[in-house]
């Protein structure tokens, strides 16, 4: 439980007030080079689910013993000190913590504290911001007031702990915010969101274009490595944020769930390092044969062209956005649909704009359901598209992305699989020669070898790391067919 390996001492702590507790680096990092590996000191459900604490299947029943612990019909016991600690509680009233689900991350927290042998990571634990200031009365300090720490109080479980003088409805409050505020997310053997607190791993910074990369195994074990070089002394940051929204969303999201005002380049240049993800056309320049795009001010609340100059409210420009969002959630599952709102959306937003990006990846991950479905026989055309929406795609991941990119890596790979399996078709047609179907094939042979290479740091056991091993296996297969053109 939570022993970190700081693989040769690559970074230290330190501590200031824009950042507060960070780590920078002790040693010239190589892009791929491991910082940390971890295992978590607590996984807990979401999204209010009751999950086996073995297995994390979703479940409605719990240990036959405790009374508490969710477990799944398979797993029958669980870790044999927390049983015996939750079995001697006589006259507990576990009704009311079984009635709230929520408590049991926090149980499960005070049990890390209650054992000898844990409690040292409890203390880490500890020392990790909670802004438990900036929380106290808001709508989810009375949530977490509802439905964990009234119930825990209530059921008397701080009676039956050794520093039960410290547990009041402050302590449990902070114990909630620490969760919330420095848990990652992971994967449940469903697919669904889980929690996760890594106490080392948590101590990054973030930065909206982050010098790292994190992974999460099968068996939840955190690996963070370098995405591009790292120098002595630099800080090393991770991204909190989905990268592919633009600057108010992602600094709304990170203001609501981290309490921090993001000050990145990325969030402090208005074109967003040139990828212009927030961008929109300036309908002024569109009637004088100008190229202009209105770009955020969030300093005077408007938006304004770089090039002529004219400016649009804020709110009326983001009540729009919210308008189109709203659209493309409604056609979801439908292509004909999303190719109708992409080319609206064209029409007024840059080409790079974040809803532009999402509807394309839409469109995109549904044209690939086609293509490897043998039931259908897609056309030419669905080949192209594909083809044409990752090259848009990459575009945009290799202005906001640097250096190793998981997400520049799979679109890389459908870009060069796609490709690959088009050129094919066009040969088969005659209308490629054997010359021209091999340096087709040569070109995507590279961006598969980029993509691939990628994703080579990633864990053995991750879904990544398996679709590696799929990928090495088809740029077997291509060189093969290099081979046999000549």
């Amino acid at each position: 439980m939570g022993d970190g390996d700081t693989l040769h001492k690559t970074y230290k702590i330190e501590r200031n007030k824009a950042l507060g507790r960070h780590v920078v680096a002790t040693k010239n990092l190589n892009a791929g080079e491991s910082i940390l590996l971890e295992q978590p000191i607590l996984i807990v459900a979401s999204n209010n689910e009751i999950r086996c604490v073995n297995c994390f299947q979703l479940t409605e029943n719990h240990c036959e013993f405790c009374k508490i612990t969710p477990l799944c019909g398979k797993c029958q016991k669980h870790n044999q000190p927390e049983c015996e600690k939750l079995s001697s509680m006589k006259g507990l009233q576990t009704d009311e913590l079984i009635k709230f689900n929520e408590t049991y991350s926090i149980i499960k927290c005070l049990l890390i504290k209650e054992n000898i042998k844990t409690e040292k990571y409890f203390a880490r634990f500890l020392e990790a911001e909670s802004h438990i200031e900036q929380r106290r009365n808001s709508v989810i300090w009375r949530e977490h007031q509802r439905n964990v720490v009234e119930p825990i109080i209530k059921s008397g479980f701080a009676n039956y702990l050794r520093f039960a003088s410290i547990i009041n409805e402050d302590f449990l409050q902070l114990l909630c915010a620490l969760i919330d505020v420095n848990a990652f997310e992971i994967r449940a053997p469903d697919g669904k969101p889980m929690k996760g607190v890594y106490v080392q791993g948590a101590l990054l910074s973030h930065d909206c274009i982050a010098n790292t990369v994190i992974s999460i195994d099968d068996s939840y074990c955190m690996k963070i490595y370098a995405n591009q070089e790292i120098e002595l002394g630099q800080i090393i940051t991770n991204c909190y944020i989905n990268v592919l929204l633009g600057t108010r969303e992602r600094r709304r999201i990170l203001w609501e769930s981290k309490y921090f005002h993001c000050n990145c380049l990325r969030c402090n240049d208005p074109t967003e390092l040139n990828s212009h993800i927030s961008s929109l056309l300036c309908s002024n320049c569109q009637g004088k044969n100008l190229s202009g795009y209105l770009v955020e001010n969030m300093n005077v609340g408007n938006y304004q062209c770089l090039v002529c100059c004219y400016q649009k409210p804020a709110n009326e420009i983001n009540e729009y956005l919210k308008l189109l969002q709203m659209k493309i959630l409604k056609v979801q599952d439908n292509i004909s649909q999303l190719e109708q709102i992409l080319a609206n959306l064209t029409r007024t937003l840059h080409p790079h704009h974040y809803l532009i990006v999402d509807v394309k990846q839409n469109i995109a991950s549904l044209l690939r359901s086609v293509i490897n479905d043998t039931t259908q026989c897609p056309g030419i055309p669905v080949y192209e598209r594909k083809i044409e929406l990752c090259q848009s795609i990459s575009q945009v991941l290799k202005l906001i992305l640097p250096g190793i990119s998981r997400l520049k890596a799979i679109t890389l790979y459908e870009l060069a699989s796609t490709q690959a399996e088009y050129r094919r078709i066009l040969y088969q047609k005659k209308v490629l020669n054997k010359m021209q179907l091999k340096e087709y094939l040569q070109e995507a042979e590279q961006t598969l070898r980029e993509s691939i290479r990628m994703l080579l740091y990633e864990p053995k056991a991750t879904p990544e790391a398996r679709l590696t091993q799929s990928m090495l296996q088809e740029l077997k297969y291509l060189q093969t067919d290099i081979k046999m053109l000549k």
